[in-house]
């Protein structure tokens, strides 16, 4: 049985991004129960008509805040954070259909792969960032994070203080409390188009040394607050 209705997704809009016009496409395969909702800076201005189960809002530049305001607007029992630029399969869609229906418990995320819009090698980017969210539980917010909205109250959203690597905190915090992560059996397709426009080599080693500074951020961070 199809509960669509339970599910909100969130998609945080930059400045002049234009990206989610096609993911609101793959959406449309839910149909008109699923509610969802734009996240867009102040600056961004829509430039569609939209369908009645989206709404856009409008809140200060910013993925944290855009992400909370979002997340606060929804009225669904479980809340799936998309980037803009994500595409989405069959096999996501029914990944997400079995976690509506199974009634997830804990945070779910997907598999990445990166659509052929970049660099080859950034196939190697996927692999290592699927290892490193299967084996070290750090999933990054290009995964797709899938919660009930009771856990992401429970963690008070993402942390508006932190310019970059939001979603990499969250995931340390949700962690420490004892809340498992979940791989769906499916993946994400996401753009590669930042490997193109600012180098394959540079772009992997900047994400590198942003990972590891990020996750030593986020666990300090933690450990002071208790």
């Amino acid at each position: 049985m199809r509960k669509f209705n339970q599910l909100s997704v969130v998609i945080p809009a930059g400045p002049d991004e234009c990206a989610w016009h096609q993911l609101l496409n793959d959406l449309n395969i839910f149909g008109k129960d699923v509610e969802i909702i734009i996240s867009a800076c102040q600056q961004q201005t829509v430039d569609m008509e939209l369908p009645a189960n989206v709404q856009w809002i409008q809140t200060a530049q910013g993925r944290a805040g855009q992400l909370n305001a979002g997340a606060k607007k929804a009225r669904g029992e479980l809340i799936w954070f998309l980037h803009a630029d994500t595409r989405l399969t069959r096999a996501v869609i029914d990944a997400v259909q079995q976690s509506i229906e199974s009634g997830i418990q804990n945070m779910g995320y997907f598999r990445l792969k990166f659509a052929d819009d970049g660099p080859w090698q950034t196939q190697l980017n996927a692999w290592a960032a699927n290892i490193r969210s299967h084996f070290f539980g750090l999933p990054f917010g290009d995964q797709g994070f899938i919660m009930s909205k009771i856990i992401f109250e429970q963690l008070n959203g993402f942390d508006e203080t932190i310019s970059v690597g939001e979603d990499l905190d969250f995931v340390v915090r949700l962690r420490a409390t004892g809340i498992l992560l979940q791989e769906l059996p499916a993946e994400l397709l996401t753009s590669s188009r930042r490997y193109q426009q600012h180098g394959w080599f540079s772009t992997t080693l900047r994400h590198l040394c942003l990972t590891l500074y990020l996750t030593y951020q986020a666990k300090r961070r933690l450990a002071f607050s208790r």
